[in-house]
């Protein structure tokens, strides 16, 4: 299982993880609560303004890909955490988890961080990390 100060030390480990545990306080966690995300429209919306995406930003699928292979009005790395992940829709935690893993791998390439961390009853198909 790897360790959460190992991921966010080295981008190479970008990606999707559940977490295993209570996450301590981190200053640079961006925190998502999926119960008051109802549905896809609802949690692209809340992703849309965690992040702080722009203007244009669509709140639909291809819109949240494009943002994330963005980011060009944040710096440095993006952690976001979504409590209680299992509130989502199985179709819309699947293609959360898609899209970010895209962007992830792109920015490991990059050297930047960005990792999405899932709490709740996520599916057991998503590594675990020890936060």
């Amino acid at each position: 299982m790897a360790r959460l100060t190992d991921i966010l030390d080295d981008p190479g480990l970008n990606g999707v993880y559940r977490l295993a545990g209570p996450l301590p306080e981190l200053p640079e966690v961006i925190r998502l609560d999926a119960r008051h995300c109802p549905d896809k429209d609802g949690l692209l919306e809340a992703v849309g303004e965690a992040l702080r995406f722009p203007d244009y930003y669509g709140m639909n699928w291809d819109a949240l890909e494009e943002c994330l292979f963005d980011l060009s009005w944040r710096e440095g790395p993006v952690l976001m955490l979504v409590e209680h992940a299992d509130a989502l829709g199985q179709h819309d935690l699947a293609t959360l988890v898609d899209i970010w893993s895209e962007a992830a791998a792109a920015w490991a390439e990059a050297g930047r961080g960005c990792v999405l961390l899932l709490g709740g009853g996520v599916p057991p198909g998503i590594p675990a990390v020890d936060p």
